[in-house]
């Protein structure tokens, strides 16, 4: 993907000078996306883009500071491949992972290792990115400002899915959704919805590419069923 023409780092340390309440919460110059060098694995075509929340604020039991702390063996960032903790757990239960190794199991990918999946991930044309690039500590916060979704989606997010120009969009979570709703052409798709679950599934992929699932983590079991359902579509696509 060519640099996009605005800088990542500004927009969020712009953002960050008028909310001085998240001052230590935003990290507006931590942006895991790049200290993993994610866009070394992006397809030359991609087939699906996923539209996750944002990175991950700790390592263990430690908050990140720092680009260095992106690459740690138990930073759980997607792209991060020298994560070696939980890793590829054949028989594990379903979502009881966290994003990368979930997404892997529902996707039917089968690697030793985070970096052999990655490696699969993308060779099927499958790329990944997040709503919010900078780190934003939810221990400290628990729920990311809808300003900065929207700030992130009209400013960075719109322009990154043009550049990627994915064949289908898959969103993760609320949040995504949130994100996606700013910005065409998926805004004039979504008006008026506000959660992933009233979306109907099957004609709103077909007529729109644009597939809206609950993030896939173990606090939606209860939406095992919807999920497992729209990523046998997704594995459709590239079978």
């Amino acid at each position: 993907m060519d640099p996009l023409p605005v800088s990542i780092t500004e927009v969020y340390r712009t953002y960050a000078a008028g909310r001085p309440d998240l001052s230590g919460v935003l990290l507006p110059d931590l942006l895991p996306h790049d200290a993993c060098d994610a866009v070394e694995r992006k397809p030359g075509h991609v087939k699906v883009l996923f539209v996750a929340e944002s990175p991950p604020w700790a390592a263990g039991r430690h908050e990140v500071t720092g680009p260095p702390d992106c690459l740690r063996p138990d930073y759980p960032y997607f792209w991060n491949d020298r994560y070696d903790r939980a890793a590829y757990r054949r028989g594990a239960s379903p979502l009881s992972l966290g994003l990368a190794e979930n997404l892997f199991l529902l996707l039917g990918l089968d690697g030793a290792s985070r970096r052999e999946n990655l490696d699969l991930f993308s060779g099927q044309g499958f790329y990944l990115v997040d709503t919010v690039k900078c780190v934003f500590r939810k221990n400290r916060k628990a729920s990311i400002p809808n300003g900065l979704v929207r700030m992130s989606a009209r400013e960075i997010l719109g322009r990154e899915v043009a550049a990627l120009a994915p064949e289908y969009v898959v969103s993760l979570g609320n949040t995504a959704l949130a994100g996606l709703r700013e910005i065409e052409p998926y805004a004039s798709a979504l008006s008026g919805a506000q959660t992933v679950t009233a979306i109907p599934r099957e004609a709103f992929f077909e007529e729109n590419r644009l597939l809206c699932l609950p993030y896939p983590g173990w606090r939606n079991r209860r939406y095992l069923d919807r999920i497992e359902s729209g990523f046998a579509s997704i594995r459709d696509l590239v079978s």
